[in-house]
């Protein structure tokens, strides 16, 4: 069995298994665009992302995900089905219960969120090209009016607020997040940079020793897998 889904509370869930499994579990979380449905996602899909999922596996991991409610925005509904994937997870199968986190975009306010509720249960975390706050994203979308409006929106609808109130809502977010001590990788792929992020990255390195950055150019994306596999094996020491 390569794969399983199942549902929680209504989102699909993904399960994909290692033929040779290691004991070491990694949660997916995607960005905005990201889908699990009932026997396909959006990374089983998509050729890069697949890749990466391929990798993973062949060095023995258990990875796992959910639909997370779409452009979540790291909701709260979104961060508490994690929860609930996990002691899911954990319950189902058998894997070390500190596992890894692979977040992409947005899919980093969840990881943000997770790292904060399951505590010394996370053993590490990669970022790949994160939103680091909502307020950020939306001082970046202030440039395109139509991906302005869109960002609010799916903001309302994920944190059930009135569109009206959305732009209040995200102007008083925090406009850092703050992390654990929880080892944490950013890869981040140069053709999608954006103003001012890479000082929002030294910050958080300055605020964060465990914080690591890797800049790579497009033509280096193969590279991605590698990263993510040395990170994780450098945090899987101590059981």
């Amino acid at each position: 069995m390569e794969q399983r889904t199942f549902q929680i509370d209504d989102q699909w869930c993904m399960i994909h298994y290692a033929e040779q499994p290691s004991g070491f579990a990694v949660l997916i979380i995607g960005d905005r665009g990201h889908f699990v449905e009932q026997g396909s996602s959006f990374w089983l899909q998509h050729p890069g992302r697949l890749r990466i999922l391929e990798h993973l596996k062949g060095y023995g991991y258990t990875l796992f995900s959910s639909n997370f409610y779409g452009a979540n925005w790291g909701s709260v509904k979104s961060v508490e089905l994690a929860t609930k994937l996990y002691d899911k997870f954990m319950k189902s199968e058998i894997a070390n219960d500190k596992i890894h986190i692979l977040a992409e975009g947005t899919g980093a306010l969840v990881a943000f969120e997770l790292m904060k509720k399951l505590g010394s249960k996370i053993r590490s975390v990669v970022l790949k090209n994160p939103c680091l706050s909502l307020k950020w994203q939306l001082d970046k979308e202030k440039e395109n009016k139509l991906f302005y409006k869109k960002v609010l929106y799916e903001v309302a609808e994920a944190f059930e607020i009135d569109y009206t109130e959305s732009e209040s809502f995200i102007n008083n977010s925090e406009a850092m997040p703050s992390l654990t001590d929880t080892p944490v990788q950013i890869i981040h792929v140069l053709n999608s940079f954006q103003k001012g992020q890479a000082a929002l990255y030294r910050r958080l390195q300055r605020y964060n020793k465990n914080v690591q950055l890797a800049y790579l150019l497009p033509e280096k994306r193969y590279k991605i897998p590698y990263i993510i596999n040395k990170f994780y094996k450098e945090h899987e020491t101590y059981l």
